[in-house]
């Protein structure tokens, strides 16, 4: 054979043995990667690692194949095919590279004869064989360590579902167990109890004294929820709920299950008092003679939930001054039944009632509505009142028929409050404290309201057109103000008669009650004329007149018609800033914030409070909440004003405002 020849067959089993050993190789490193991941896998607490992306694995074994085959390139010469061989047998003294070279055209016969006596078959053959022998050796050890990996995360995938069997029903939800809720709200009895369902809201608005329970998928364990700031009992089995009553203010409940959170707006619909309005005879009216026959009364009366009854009381009073007698009756009594509206007939029969001159008949209507839950709610009417005239009131003046003034209805009212106060004095000892004192505080809202009157009578501003005062006012306005000085005191006796009724001592406020009555019946004794009309005041800017203002101070003109700031509404600003500050940086605390808003606002500003929940709603919804938004700022500062384009600045010092 010659050295041509045998650096071709070497040269052969080189290539063979290159890709087997790049393929054993990357076969080894197949191996080895899957086993790592397998074994990071197990030593991460809390899960099973499923494995890495098979491509990703055979990605690198691939690589460190082709690796292998780059560092055996040499294979492709036959030259260095040649000085491999002769590194391997150095007694060749490169007579095997000089023979195998065509290029050499000498005699090479020597050559051959050397090479033939040199054997190097045995030190050739065993190099060939060493890569495929250390890359077997390296596959052998790979694919024990990734059969032992795969044993060990066998039994720990096998253990994790054992504990999961064992434990299930404990730690097994892993979402969110606050979405897609579902409300059932029920109202109260006497409302009808009502039922009405409402999915994933962001606020509930309901009666006060309803009952809501908020429902969810899950079990209840690890679910926490409050009611402002009282926790509330998670129950349920295969789904969790929560149960309360509205209560009386606006409030949240927030819910919890884990590091998962949510609010809702509780915002509660007060049950109304009833309104009752006397609608026939329409106004009072002054008898110089009784009438024969009987009058008949017309009263309309409406609630928001339901009616239970009504009737009409009227009142008898005679005599004058400190000696007056009365009594009091009721008729046209009507079972209306829960319904919303409805009305109150009954006739009088005046000969029955014995007036005499001088005498004072008052009726008024009376109606309760059907809460049986915090109330029931009273209401009574406007009072119609019918004095029959004395004798001595009539002079030679000629005057317009007129109805009898303010200060004569005052008087009766006052008689009436004074009775109702003798009676519930007289039934004290059958009654318990809070009944009492329940009893006694409707007295003293009835006192307020006539007081309130007295005080519009005082100043001028009963029937003059004009704006109503405000109490507390008088102590600033100026003495000459007062027209009768009688109506003062009545109205400063009130003021102690109504404190005193408030907490229940009707002994102390019968004195200034008769005080007051006194004052009201001097009041009304005193000389006057009915005029047809009152000269309207002139306000006069003295300063300007006596030519002694000045003309600087134009600005706090213009200050001056702006409204006064609502220290409310600015705060709710302020809390829609603040919340706005954070909807890009933490989205679902800001829809939280806003809940909260909406449930602090929703008795301050209902318009600002609906928008806040069209926002949040929007929001959940993945729709553009910028609308609502605009919405809801114009309910607190006002739409945009538009200025004069062509007038770009103005102000006081231009003579615009």
């Amino acid at each position: 054979m010659t050295a041509t020849q045998r650096v071709a067959r070497v040269q052969s089993q080189l290539r063979v043995v290159a890709v087997i050993s790049a393929f054993l190789w990357g076969a080894a490193i197949l191996c080895a990667v899957l086993a790592v991941e397998l074994v990071i896998g197990n030593w991460t607490p809390g899960r099973v690692s499923r494995g890495w992306d098979w491509n990703i694995a055979l990605g690198i074994a691939v690589m460190a194949a082709l690796i292998v085959l780059w560092r055996a390139r040499f294979v492709l010469s036959a030259r260095r095919v040649a000085l491999w061989m002769e590194e391997r047998a150095p007694s060749l003294q490169y007579a095997l590279i000089t023979a195998s070279d065509r290029q050499v055209a000498v005699d090479k016969s020597l050559l051959e004869a050397q090479i033939e006596r040199s054997n190097i078959d045995t030190f050739v053959r065993p190099a060939v064989l060493t890569p495929v022998i250390y890359s077997g050796v390296a596959l052998s050890v790979m694919a024990g360590a990734f059969a032992a990996a795969l044993t060990l995360a066998s039994g720990r995938a096998n253990t994790a579902a054992h504990d999961g069997g064992a434990h299930v029903g404990v730690n097994a939800p892993t979402a969110n167990r606050l979405l897609d809720l579902s409300v059932r709200v029920t109202a109260p009895a006497y409302a009808g109890a009502t039922v009405r369902k409402i999915n994933d809201p962001s606020g509930v608005t309901a009666l006060v004294g309803s009952s809501v329970t908020v429902r969810g998928t899950g079990m209840p364990d690890g679910i926490d929820a409050k009611l402002a700031d009282r926790d509330i009992h998670v129950s349920g089995r295969e789904n969790w709920q929560v149960s309360f009553n509205v209560p009386a203010s606006p409030t949240t409940i927030s819910l919890t299950d884990r590091s998962y959170d949510r609010v809702i707006a509780i915002i509660p619909i007060a049950d109304q008092a009833p309104v009752v309005t006397m609608t026939q005879p329409s106004r009072d009216t002054v008898w110089r003679h009784v009438p024969t026959g009987a009058i008949s009364f017309v009263a309309h009366a409406t609630d928001d939930i339901g009616l239970t009854d009504g009737h009409l009381e009227y009142t008898v009073t005679t005599g004058s001054g400190e000696v007056f007698k009365s009594r009091t009756g009721t008729f046209g009594v009507s079972r209306l039944g829960g319904a919303k509206a409805g009305d109150l007939r009954g006739a009088l029969a005046l000969p029955q009632l014995g007036l005499a001159e001088g005498a004072i008949l008052s009726v008024r209507a009376v109606v309760s509505d059907n809460n049986t839950l915090t109330g029931p709610g009273n209401a009574t009417s406007d009072t119609r009142t019918f004095r029959v005239a004395r004798a001595d009131e009539y002079d030679s003046l000629a005057v317009d028929a007129a109805p009898p003034p303010p200060v004569e209805r005052s008087l009766l009212t006052e008689r009436m409050l004074i009775v109702s106060a003798e009676s519930l004095l007289k039934k004290r000892a059958s009654l318990d404290t809070r009944e009492l004192v329940t009893s006694s505080g409707r007295i003293g809202l009835d006192q307020a309201d006539l007081r309130k009157k007295v005080y519009n009578i005082l100043y001028e501003q009963d029937e003059a057109g004009g704006d109503l005062g405000v109490e507390g006012d008088d102590e600033e306005l100026d003495p000459q103000l007062v027209l009768n000085r009688d109506l003062k005191q009545a109205y400063d006796a009130m003021w102690d008669a109504e404190r005193s009724l408030n907490v229940g001592e009707i002994d102390a406020a019968l004195p200034f009650m008769t005080r007051a009555l006194h004052a009201l019946d001097r009041a009304r004794l005193a000389n006057r004329l009915y005029l047809r009309g009152r000269t309207p005041r002139i306000i006069v800017n003295v300063e300007k007149v006596r030519l002694t203002g000045k003309d600087k101070g134009a600005d706090n003109v213009v200050a001056g018609q702006r409204a006064r700031a609502d220290t409310a509404l600015v705060r709710l600003d302020r809390s829609l800033d603040a919340a706005l500050g954070i909807a890009t940086t933490d989205p679902n605390h800001f829809v939280d914030a806003l809940v909260r808003l909406r449930a602090g606002a929703a008795s301050l500003n209902s318009t600002f409070a609906a928008a806040l929940g069209d926002a949040v709603d929007a929001f959940r919804a993945g729709k553009d909440m910028t609308p609502a938004l605009v919405r809801a700022r114009r309910a607190l500062l006002g739409a945009p004003r538009a200025g004069n384009a062509a007038v770009p600045w103005s102000g006081s010092w231009s003579g615009k405002p």
